[in-house]
């Protein structure tokens, strides 16, 4: 199946008791989350090829301060086995214009998808068809956009997992 990211909205309580789980113990937390139906979107395995698109650089190198750059990883990133981040419901405004003003059409007509393979950034699936990876990463912007928007909607925080 590959690696995928997971943005899940999750309560304060919730959000103290996995800041307070040992490192060791948040894959299961998560995975209860996710099963006992915490609101979550899956970007499946286009979240690095979304942040390439948005910031110019894989997540192996996010940026910080970046609202862009954190809207895929996280603005806080916990100390994990699998890569977790967080960002909490006060951060979500800001990540949430910063995103209202790309025009994801626009930067993705603009796209070599050549460099995105040269660049290593998952899935290395950067020699397939054009169109359908615009389109694929168009969809998988309006999921981040709702993941988002849902969250503070519900006045909650989001957790963001890759794995």
């Amino acid at each position: 199946m590959g690696i995928q990211a997971a943005y899940i909205g999750i309560d304060e309580a919730t959000l103290d008791r996995l800041v307070d789980l040992d490192p060791g113990d948040l894959a299961e937390a998560l995975e209860e989350l996710e099963e006992g139906g915490a609101p979550t979107t899956y970007l499946d395995k286009l979240w690095d090829g979304l942040h390439f698109v948005l910031t110019g650089r894989s997540t192996d190198s996010p940026v910080e301060g970046d609202l862009l750059s954190e809207a895929v990883v996280g603005v806080h990133v916990f100390e994990s086995e699998e890569y977790l981040g967080c960002t909490e419901l006060t951060e979500l405004p800001a990540i949430i214009e910063a995103l209202a003003a790309v025009d994801i059409g626009a930067r993705l007509a603009q796209v070599d998808f050549s460099v995105l393979g040269e660049a290593g950034v998952y899935p290395f699936i950067w020699d397939e068809d054009p169109a359908r990876l615009r389109e694929d990463l168009t969809a998988a912007f309006a999921d981040l956009v709702a993941a988002h928007q849902g969250a503070a909607a519900a006045g909650q925080h989001l957790l963001v997992s890759i794995v």
